[in-house]
């Protein structure tokens, strides 16, 4: 009796299998079908949409047969989506498996996306019950309203002067406007306070990262967290006592 049992269950264990990797064949192969041949950026590339409420940015950043980069939703009155992104490019439709992290939490589903000129419009279709993977690829729907413009990736980051209360956010993906940050330091000389341009701190949603921006950058200085308040990055110690104070080479030179 026993063996019957144990037969049975190889059975049915080598036919879930089978059907697991024939829907995963099933998908590729759909995805094959409708996309046709490769292909391919010559460069790097940065594409983002931005009425005001709404924010996406997507960066091209390793490009090949798979291309890899970051990519953010900031939508109204919803949870804020930072993460990267896995996939291929085949006759202008990019799909690709997008990890993000909303509210410390890790997660991970498809999009689409396709290229019309010089603009990327999300493709939408249903999930599966869990919310991961479209279920039939063939049948996305291409009419997103947020359409993400291509941008020159050098120009985006240099279009943001500290100087003009802006700065470029790795973590964000985006420019950012400083005062809107609620973490700020004033210079400090001896540990004491001193006259000067103050700086600017913005944590991740898990305060897993955080990123500094100083007067003398217009770009921010990502940290990671080390310890329990404790974020460092190179020669920079991002330390919480009493506030917070950022150390140069174990110097004292921000806090607040």
């Amino acid at each position: 009796m026993k063996k019957i049992i144990t037969l049975s269950f190889v059975i049915l264990t080598m036919i879930s299998c089978r059907n697991r990797d024939s829907k995963t064949e099933n998908r590729n192969a759909a995805f094959e079908e409708m996309t046709g041949k490769t292909v391919t950026f010559s460069e790097p590339a940065c594409y983002t949409y931005n009425d005001g409420n709404n924010y996406i940015s997507l960066e091209f950043t390793d490009i090949g047969p798979t291309l890899k980069g970051n990519l953010t939703y900031a939508f109204a009155e919803k949870d804020k989506n930072t993460g990267t992104f896995v996939g291929q490019l085949k006759d202008n439709v990019l799909l690709a498996d997008y990890t993000f992290q909303s509210e410390g939490v890790t997660s991970v589903r498809q999009v689409a996306f396709k290229v019309s000129k010089d603009t990327l419009i999300e493709g939408y279709g249903d999930m599966n019950a869990e919310g991961t993977v479209f279920k039939d690829i063939k049948h996305l729907n291409f009419t997103s309203t947020m359409p993400l413009v291509k941008g020159d990736c050098v120009e985006k980051k240099q279009g943001c002067l500290f100087e003009d209360g802006k700065s470029y956010s790795e973590l964000e993906q985006r420019c950012i406007t400083l005062a809107t940050l609620k973490t700020i330091l004033n210079p400090l000389k001896d540990g004491a306070r001193t006259e000067g341009k103050q700086a600017y701190v913005y944590f991740s949603s898990d305060n897993s990262k955080t990123e500094v921006f100083l007067p003398n950058s217009n770009n921010g200085i990502v940290l990671e967290k080390k310890g329990e308040g404790n974020w460092v990055s190179g020669n920079y110690i991002l330390m919480a006592w009493k506030g917070y104070v950022l150390q140069d080479k174990g110097v004292a030179v921000y806090g607040g």
